[in-house]
Parts: C-alpha cells; structure tokens; sequence
C-alpha cells in the first residue's frame, strides 16, 4: 500500500479519489476485517475524513460492514475485476485448465505491478487432493515466488526486455 508520504506531491489528481482508491488498497491487503480507526490510521487521515470516503464506498457497495462495524471488501470490486480482464479470463481458462489438468498442479496467470505480481487468473487441477491455491488478485513481491521469478529470468535474455523493474 502507498502510505501518504509515498503519494506524489501536487499531482492534478483529486486527493478524495486518491484516498478511497488507497482504502480499497488497505482493506485488500488486511488480513482481515478493519475498524474504521484502523482504516483512518492506514490512510493518514482523521477518522471523520476515513468515515466519509467509507460511506460513500458503502453506497457504491465497493466495501461492506460486517454486523461489528468492521469493513471489507465487497461485491462490486469482483465484478469490476472480471469486467477488466474478462478476455483474457476467456482465453486463459481453457489453456490453464489443461495445463493444470495434464501436470497436477495450480496453473495462473500474472502480470507484474511495479514492484508486485497480481494474480489475474488461476486454476487448480481436477483429482488432486492437494494444491496450492492462487487466488485472483492476490498480490506478493515479484522477487518472491515463481511468477516473479519467471517475468526477471525473462528479462535477464539477450531478446527479453531491458529491465524487468524487479530492481530499482
């Protein structure tokens, strides 16, 4: 997550959609539900300004509140995923599958963020009791894990890119 000292300074952006873009990106890396103190501690802001963007993120049902008051994610956020990356889903899944089905083991599809590998689509393999599960949307340091891994090996090729952003 992007604390507010990361944020560029006077950027022409709306600083109100910055930090509830910066919200959805603190209740996707919790682990669990947050208090709305928590939430205001994450993005650097008064709990009355945290309060605000969570309501009007509530009213768009982008995160819900459970029957203590703490916040997720909600509903909407998985219908914005499948709308952005809905061809490649329809590609990717029938390759993936078989994939996954012929070596016994989860299959997915990633890109690298920045500094981060997002998982876009992942599929785990029929008759194995067990796997390792990547769930879409999960995201994990690209110099962690075999996606990472991968992307730089890739870019470390005399035809492969120039540099794979993995290192500053």
């Amino acid at each position: 997550m992007v604390s507010p000292a990361e944020t560029p300074a006077g950027t022409a952006g709306s600083q109100t959609l910055d930090r509830g873009l910066r919200a959805l990106e603190a209740l996707a890396d919790a682990e669990r539900p947050l208090s709305i103190s928590e939430l205001a501690e994450s993005l650097g802001v008064h709990r009355s300004n945290a309060y605000r963007i969570l309501r009007t993120l509530e009213e768009h049902r982008f995160v819900l509140r459970d029957d203590a008051g703490l916040i997720k994610l909600g509903p909407r956020l998985a219908a914005l995923g499948r709308g952005a990356a809905s061809t490649l889903h329809s590609a990717a899944l029938p390759e993936l599958t078989g994939f996954a089905n012929a070596v016994g083991m989860t299959a997915f599809v990633t890109v690298l963020d920045g500094t981060e590998v997002i998982t876009l689509v992942s599929v785990e393999p029929r008759r194995i009791h067990a796997t390792v599960a990547q769930r879409p949307g999960t995201r994990h340091p690209a110099t962690a894990g075999a996606p990472g891994h991968a992307i730089e090996a890739s870019s470390l090729r005399p035809n492969g890119p120039r540099s794979s952003g993995l290192h500053p």
